[in-house]
């Protein structure tokens, strides 16, 4: 896996076929997760009036691990009970009743966007080459895509603070547990695919203190 760079119709990474497997099968995940799953994405894709260039059928199974995930819940008024989801659909406020009215009013559209995003970046991963480009308008789906995988990994690592997360590097590096180990790399890996983005998009803002 290589760090985003700036190219002239917008940014780059590159994945070889096992890290865009990987990849993929956890935004899938994340997606089926806010109950939007890539099973219902046509040949075309999530937008089936873009280019589709460079992108094709998913390739066949690897034999790689699948993370799996809780059912969905149900959009509704009350919190979720995955602790995961919990994550990418917080309560708007302390006050339960509040909270319930912007979540019966809101979260079906939240779960729409996040989920539609996550399947946008699936799509773009199905590609055949090592080189995956993200054009500029959609640079912040990436971005925003790789925040909500990595917040469903860091609940189910454990991760509630700044500490958990420092100390995901041993984890990744000796644990014992098989499955806390592959999470514990995918999520540092990801986060620093998210960080190379994040910069090569700084890039472009002027600098500060300048005058046209």
């Amino acid at each position: 896996m290589h760090a985003f760079r700036r190219t002239r119709s917008g940014y780059a990474t590159r994945m070889d076929a096992t890290e865009r497997a990987i990849v993929a099968s956890v935004v899938g995940d994340v997606a089926e997760l806010l109950g939007h799953g890539v099973g219902s994405l046509g040949e075309d894709g999530p937008d089936a009036s873009a280019s589709t260039e460079g992108a094709g059928a998913p390739p066949a199974d690897d034999g790689l691990p699948v993370i799996s995930w809780d059912e969905p819940d149900e959009a509704s008024s009350h919190a979720p009970l995955d602790p995961a989801l919990a994550r990418l659909l917080p309560s708007a406020s302390e006050d339960d009743g509040v909270a319930g009215e912007v979540r019966r009013l809101t979260e079906d559209s939240i779960r729409s966007a996040k989920g539609e995003r996550l399947q946008r970046v699936w799509w773009d991963l199905q590609t055949r080459e090592d080189e995956i480009r993200v054009p500029d308008d959609r640079a912040m789906v990436w971005a925003g895509a790789l925040t909500d995988v990595r917040l469903v990994l860091a609940q189910r690592l454990g991760v509630e603070d700044a500490d958990a997360a420092e100390r995901l590097t041993q984890v990744a590096a000796s644990s014992e547990d098989e499955v806390s180990r592959a999470l514990a790399s995918l999520y540092l890996a990801l986060s620093w695919l998210q960080e190379s983005l994040v910069e090569a998009m700084l890039q472009e803002l002027p600098t500060a203190g300048t005058t046209d």
